[in-house]
């Protein structure tokens, strides 16, 4: 199995009124035994090509099954690998541009395969390829990977946008992370500068600090005015004025009265009792 070249590559995202991607189009069915299907039927010609360039790994399977499709793919000088099945531990050692790379087998979904997948990845982008998901298969039990050379990548996604690429094909690293765990919040760089506060916010809040300093000031002041408050001393009574009630004690009222109240005026009583209820 060889890679496509870049024009199939580019009639996998070109529009179905797409003239010469549909002859094209027309021209792999013919070769693949898919002379049924229309020449302008986009979503046939990408089932047919993933059959035919995609790498499939059931769920029962795992890092063989990749290593033996990327083998596949490419040329033995690239990438080739031997696999041993007769040792105690089974272990495939991959053949890298004449380095050799050992992988044990781990099945797909475990976090050994993920390990083992970035592992090959690595090897395979140092000779300019790129692997990545069949976004189709993501809810099926088979995982498709499409093989391509970084290249090949960047041409299509110059050609029909970032997103219409991501739309198919994603790398397998997003497939790693929980579905449901929220990505990490960026870390700012540490030379970034602090963003600018608005004016509008530092008004409002200069205006805050001043009001609420002249209210604290304003509760202290009463705060001080009720603990520092004293009631005036009442006038010193006249000497005498202590013993009217006591010298007319023994008479009867009416008669005491008048001569108590005689008294207080003599001595001055009265004046210091209505200055005291003013």
């Amino acid at each position: 199995m060889q890679l496509p070249d870049r024009d199939a590559f580019s009639d996998f995202f070109a529009a179905e009124n797409d003239e010469w991607a549909c002859a094209r189009r027309h021209a792999f069915f013919n070769d693949h035994e898919e002379s049924a299907q229309t020449a302008s039927s986009r979503d046939d010609y990408q089932s047919t090509f993933m059959s035919v360039y995609g790498i499939h790994i059931d769920w029962r399977e795992g890092i063989f099954s990749l290593l033996e499709g990327i083998s596949l793919g490419l040329e033995d000088p690239v990438f080739s690998t031997e696999f041993d099945y007769d040792s105690d531990v089974e272990t495939a050692t991959a053949n890298v541009a004449g380095v050799q790379h050992v992988f044990h087998h781990y099945s797909l979904g475990s976090e050994e395969y993920d390990a083992e997948q970035a592992r090959i990845e690595h090897l395979l982008l140092t000779r300019g390829y790129a692997l990545r998901v069949h976004t189709e298969s993501q809810m099926s039990d088979t995982l498709s990977f499409l093989l391509m050379p970084v290249s090949a990548w960047q041409y299509v996604e110059q050609q029909f946008g970032t997103e219409s690429v991501s739309k198919y094909f994603v790398p397998y690293a997003s497939q790693c992370a929980a579905p449901d765990s929220e990505p990490p919040a960026p870390t700012p760089p540490l030379n970034a500068s602090p963003r600018p506060v608005p004016f509008e916010i530092r008004l409002a809040l200069i205006g805050f600090w001043c009001g609420f300093t002249v209210l604290v000031g304003f509760l202290l002041y009463v705060l001080w005015g009720i603990l520092t408050r004293t009631e005036p001393l009442p006038p010193p009574q006249p000497k005498g004025c202590e013993n009217v009630e006591k010298i007319h004690a023994r008479l009867r009222p009416e008669v005491a009265e008048p001569l108590k109240a005689q008294m207080r005026k003599s001595l001055g009583c009265e004046a210091v009792e209505s200055e005291l209820h003013r």
